[in-house]
């Protein structure tokens, strides 16, 4: 029996890897390596420019040649014919202990053989005429359950594979073959099925590579219209912006003119009711005066004068007309930016890398074509500037 693929002791294991060879070369000392477990470590000692054998540390001044041990290569693929079971792998029958992987299985025997136990298959006549197959762990399911004979033939009324005795019996006079000759038969079919596959496969292939360019050119296309709109979405942010600022400006100087027109006249009023006051004292002491020459020097300095009554407050003092022409303008650019949405949805809506096709119906981007057309027809709408977009008195004017 092999040891174990790792054990350190087993002669077929590389001493650096302490696996079993892979490619084995030998050193002009004599010692075995596999070929990239050497060459890795020559690799690093190329540094120093001294090599040694990591086996015996013989020293070498240049990198010795390796030479390709075809007597150790073959000894070691015969030893991994007699490796043991992995799990998942059909295990030997015979072995007894540790158990080697199968490598064929005998439908007469029903069992299962490494390579060491399958040789009396080859060299005794006795087993001559047992059906070997590849290691099968389920060995059962090519015998017969009735008959336990193989499954041999093949039933064409049934559609599955009978052993010799199954024709006497259920399957007497029907239509058969040898499961061998019918698998050939099916395999064929199989082949042709296969390059039409391939011929499927290639043309599939010439398609999806003549979809590159349209899917580049519509990668591309929806960037450079991502950034073309993202600019013109800006310009319009900065437009609506530039307006906002008009409007407030325009606001603030009407309400600062008009404040200090009020603040000017309020001052002149309350500097005539000082005046007055002033001149209302005066003329209550020359009524009580009887000094008849004070009166007379006096009372003609307090003759009435021109006055001018205030004026009334005008009725349009609020900026409330201002924000109903704002708040109409802000609807109709809702309007008009959800009338065009809806045109640039549809526009989008259309644009396909593979043409949308219904059967029986045209295609639906001919009809969404022609009523975006129509509707790019129709008159474009400029937003109304603040004046415009409400006639009440209360509009701002340049």
């Amino acid at each position: 029996m092999a040891g174990s693929s790792s054990d350190v002791q087993n002669p077929f294991n590389c001493s650096i890897c302490l696996e079993l060879f892979k490619d084995p070369v030998t050193t002009s000392c004599g010692h075995s390596f596999c070929m990239n477990c050497i060459k890795s470590c020559w690799d690093k000692e190329s540094l120093r420019g001294v090599y040694s054998c990591p086996t015996c540390r013989n020293g070498f001044r240049q990198r010795p040649t390796l030479s390709k041990n075809t007597v150790l290569a073959g000894i070691v693929e015969e030893r991994k014919q007699d490796a043991p079971a992995a799990p998942g792998d059909v295990q030997c029958d015979v072995c007894i202990g540790r158990k080697i992987k199968a490598v064929k299985s005998c439908l007469v025997c029903l069992a299962s053989f490494c390579q060491t136990h399958l040789q009396p298959h080859y060299q005794s006549q006795a087993f001559k005429k047992h059906k070997l197959v590849n290691a099968s762990a389920n060995l059962q399911q090519q015998i017969c359950p009735q008959h336990h004979k193989a499954l041999e033939i093949y039933c064409y009324n049934d559609k599955k594979c009978i052993c010799v005795l199954c024709l006497g019996d259920q399957h007497s006079g029907h239509k058969t073959v040898s499961a061998i000759t019918e698998m050939a038969k099916e395999k064929e079919k199989l082949k042709i099925k296969k390059t039409e596959f391939i011929k499927k496969i290639t043309d599939i292939n010439k398609n999806l590579q003549a979809f590159k360019k349209p899917m580049d050119l519509h990668k591309s296309s929806a960037q450079t219209s991502v950034e073309h709109s993202n600019k013109i979405f800006t310009e319009l942010i900065q437009s609506l912006t530039k307006k906002q600022t008009e409007v407030r400006e325009k606001i603030r100087a009407q309400e600062k003119q008009e404040t200090q027109k009020a603040t000017n006249y309020i001052q002149k009023q309350k500097q005539e009711i000082s005046n007055l006051r002033n001149q209302s004292v005066k003329l209550e002491q020359v009524l009580h005066t009887e000094d008849h020459i004070y009166f007379f020097q006096n009372f003609s300095s307090l003759s009435p004068r021109l006055y001018v009554l205030p004026k009334d407050v005008n009725d349009l003092v609020t900026f409330e007309k201002i924000d109903e022409s704002v708040s109409k303008l802000k609807r109709k650019l809702d309007e008009v930016c959800e009338k065009h949405m809806g045109k640039i949805s549809n526009k989008v809506a259309d644009v396909h890398i593979i043409r949308p096709f219904v059967i029986g119906l045209p295609s639906d981007s001919s009809e969404s074509s022609e009523a975006s057309e129509a509707s790019e027809s129709s008159e474009s709408f400029e937003p109304p500037s603040p004046c415009e977009a409400s006639s009440s008195p209360g509009c701002l004017s340049d």
